[in-house]
């Protein structure tokens, strides 16, 4: 019979995720070039929006009162919103049951994911900012054995405590991360953010219409 564990329990660590699911970083740095320079142009209403959403957060941030939830629905869900990630062919999803089945260990690792924005391909994970004042690359190892299960590769995900940002690629056995963007930093990360996600859901959109062939 097989062992069954939880993700957020037992892939805690890189280690974990190597060691459990033989995932390893890539050494090459164009393995993850995507997040590196994204084409996107944004414009005055989207500087603008996004000026406001830094704001929000500062509030919340001031005022100690950034949770799962906060973050959530306050930034999160605004950003997705804006960049169009709620519009077929993309769906967003929360508390998605992820299984993922390790046959050579006989181990089955089931987990629930906070969003997922669907096609399989961008998964976005929230942590609790109020219990884990630290960078948000805590959750990585968590949020790329989830991208572990999906069919589809390669697939990209983005984690936040509200604070922090940070962008991971999975393509195989290997994976590979951002640097990270602090809400903290005078000149507004979201906007690399905001157009790293776009790059992402470009690319997605465009392998998709390639598999599909002509009309």
């Amino acid at each position: 019979m097989s062992t069954l564990l939880a993700i957020e329990q037992t892939i805690s660590s890189f280690q974990a995720l190597h060691d459990r699911l033989g995932l390893n970083r890539a050494t090459d740095a164009s393995f993850f070039s995507e997040w590196l320079t994204p084409p996107l142009e944004l414009t005055e209403d989207d500087r603008a929006f996004l000026d406001h959403l830094q704001q929000r957060y500062l509030n919340y941030y001031n005022a100690d009162l950034l949770t799962e939830g906060t973050v959530l629905l306050s930034i999160v869900a605004p950003l997705l919103e804006r960049l169009g990630c709620h519009e077929p062919p993309f769906f967003v999803q929360s508390e998605v049951p992820v299984r993922l089945e390790v046959t050579e260990r006989d181990e089955i690792y089931r987990g629930r994911m906070d969003v997922l924005v669907l096609r399989n391909c961008i998964w976005i994970l929230t942590l609790e900012a109020k219990r884990a004042k630290f960078a948000a690359d805590i959750a990585l190892p968590q949020c790329l054995a989830y991208m572990s299960a999906a069919p589809q590769q390669p697939t990209f995900g983005m984690v936040t405590n509200g604070s922090d940002f940070i962008f991971c690629k999975l393509d195989g056995s290997m994976y590979d991360f951002s640097d990270i963007f602090s809400l903290l930093s005078r000149k507004n990360k979201l906007f690399d953010v905001a157009k790293i996600l776009s790059h992402l859901k470009n690319i997605q959109s465009e392998q998709q219409d390639s598999k599909a062939g002509p009309r």
